[in-house]
């Protein structure tokens, strides 16, 4: 029997989890949907009871979701699955969710949040690291859209779980800052499609950072680049954040 209060049902079992989300099969009840699949989505750490904890999940994809569309007008198509708050039918205390679109084909990992880029980002979905890097000159410096993951089809990419990386980390949990955007550019090899556009290059901080910031962070670009686990993190000391933050933004910038 339809039940005008329910838009989804989902398997209690994950299929997928990610460094903080859990992922669940399901199906859509709506009318203008019905039965087709949907994803739905839960924090890694536990319930989230208050109506406030997907704010920065949602705040994510819809900043993605615009840099996406302006990317689109003289590129190749990227679009960000629309993701919805739910509440759960019958949970106590209140458990809020979020729900998305099942993306159908081949799932594809192309970079995270903290400079891996895939081998197939690197050959054939070069689109995947020149929106990154595209991202980052149009907002001037201040952000870049990473994590891409998703799947493709002759319409274009179709990504989910995005994360925005930003100089003062207002994005969340994911927000990896400058460090993140360092990294990335550390790893990235301008293609085709992005050769040519402004960056920055390790070779401009030689004599302004501390030579063993320098070589920890060099050390960590062939960690990194081999493997999508998070163990190599590291912190800029706040005296070098400073400098790489004002070096990155005199390039982005640039007239």
């Amino acid at each position: 029997m339809y039940d005008p209060d329910c838009v989804a049902t989902f398997e209690e079992v994950h299929f997928a989890e990610g460094r903080f989300r859990k992922a669940y099969k399901g199906h859509w009840t709506t009318p203008e949907k019905n039965g087709q699949k949907c994803v739905i989505k839960r924090m890694k750490s536990g319930c989230v009871w208050a109506a406030s904890g997907w704010d920065s999940t949602l705040k994510v994809y819809n900043r993605a979701g615009k840099i996406a569309k302006q990317f689109n007008q003289s590129h190749y198509p990227i679009c960000f699955t629309s993701i919805g708050k739910y509440v759960v039918e019958n949970s106590y205390p209140t458990e809020y969710v979020v729900a998305e679109d099942y993306l159908e084909g081949e799932f594809i990992k192309w970079c995270n949040n903290y400079g891996y880029i895939s081998p197939k980002a690197k050959s054939e979905h070069i689109t995947m690291p020149a929106f990154v890097h595209w991202s980052w000159l149009h907002t001037r410096g201040q952000e870049m859209v990473c994590d891409l993951q998703g799947t493709r089809d002759r319409s274009g990419y179709h990504l989910t779980d995005p994360v925005i990386l930003s100089l003062d980390n207002t994005y969340g949990e994911t927000d990896m800052g400058i460090e993140g955007m360092a990294m990335f550019f550390m790893n990235h090899e301008c293609n085709d499609i992005c050769k040519g556009w402004r960056r920055p290059r390790w070779e401009s901080f030689i004599g302004k950072i501390p030579r063993e910031t320098l070589a920890a962070c060099q050390l960590m670009q062939s960690e990194v680049n081999n493997a999508t686990s998070y163990r190599f993190e590291m912190k800029f000391p706040p005296a070098t954040k400073d400098i790489v933050k004002r070096v990155f933004l005199q390039i982005a910038q640039a007239q």
